[in-house]
């Protein structure tokens, strides 16, 4: 009986409160944020939202937690401060702090972490590649037959040099052979 009225409670509670914006809406980013040369103001290119526009009673819209998270994540593998606007008081700090509140906070400090280690490793593969582009290539020696005396040898020629293994597996060198 006591369960009953419990949820008869917080029906009551749920069906009394007012509509209000989504938590995920109260949360952007401002990318690129400069100071303007002429009066000293700040300017910036572009600000990243979630895009929600939805109002409910309770703290997020359905899915709209799950929508916070990976962009909370997104913004902090990025390295941007998020703002979190609370009816005109606006708040400014990382991904990780501002998420600390909500239940899936350690999954967002765990995803920025991760995103910014898979960052790294692509730019070392990356540095690795240009490395590579950048180092002189070394031509390998190409196996070819040359006629060195009555007998024919397999061997590489480097300038006017034929190194070949003989009969007994001892490896030779002469100036002296014709390419076959």
């Amino acid at each position: 009986m006591a369960a009953n009225t419990t949820a008869k409670k917080t029906a009551d509670q749920a069906e009394a409160a007012e509509p209000t914006r989504c938590e995920c809406s109260r949360y952007s980013v401002l990318v690129n944020v400069r100071e303007n040369g002429t009066d000293g103001d700040l300017t910036w290119d572009e600000e990243l939202t979630t895009k929600c526009q939805a109002t409910t009673k309770r703290t997020f819209a359905p899915g709209h937690d799950a929508k916070l998270k990976s962009a909370l994540i997104k913004w902090g593998a990025e390295g941007h401060d998020v703002t979190r606007d609370d009816d005109g008081v606006n708040t400014v700090a990382d991904a990780a702090t501002l998420a600390a509140k909500f239940p899936f906070g350690h999954m967002v400090a765990a995803g920025i972490s991760r995103a910014e280690a898979k960052a790294a490793a692509k730019a070392e593969r990356a540095a690795a590649r240009a490395a590579k582009k950048a180092a002189p290539k070394v031509k390998k020696p190409q196996v070819v037959t040359a006629k060195v005396g009555r007998w024919e040898r397999t061997g590489t020629v480097e300038g006017d040099t034929f190194t070949y293994a003989d009969a007994k597996g001892e490896t030779k060198t002469t100036t002296k052979f014709q390419l076959v």
